[in-house]
């Protein structure tokens, strides 16, 4: 696990336009996938059919173009953009928040 705080030049610029960006991000795997175009797909975690399978249908789409799908590790919709994606054969970030 490799530790990147907010003064790191490998911190996304993206989070720094919030208005209380995280003071570090703790990563495992490729952290240049940080950097890529990427879509945040979230949602509820008792969808009905149709939304798992649009949601698996839309982030497959999305990585097929390149585009890294984000969302947590939640069931429901967060789970069925990480597996649209994965079925593509693209890039997904999953975040997961730590409270201290």
């Amino acid at each position: 696990m490799k530790e990147i705080n907010i003064q790191d030049p490998n911190y996304p610029q993206s989070l720094l336009n919030l208005d209380s960006p995280p003071k570090r991000l703790y990563t495992i795997g490729d952290e240049r996938l940080l950097t890529n175009f990427a879509l945040a797909i979230v949602g509820t975690r008792t969808p009905t059919h149709y939304g798992e399978e649009i949601t698996k249908s839309i982030s497959y789409g999305l990585a097929k173009q390149g585009i890294t799908i984000i969302s947590g590790m939640a069931k429901g919709i967060d789970k069925n953009a990480h597996i649209g994606a994965i079925l593509a054969k693209g890039k997904t970030i999953a975040v997961l928040r730590l409270r201290i």
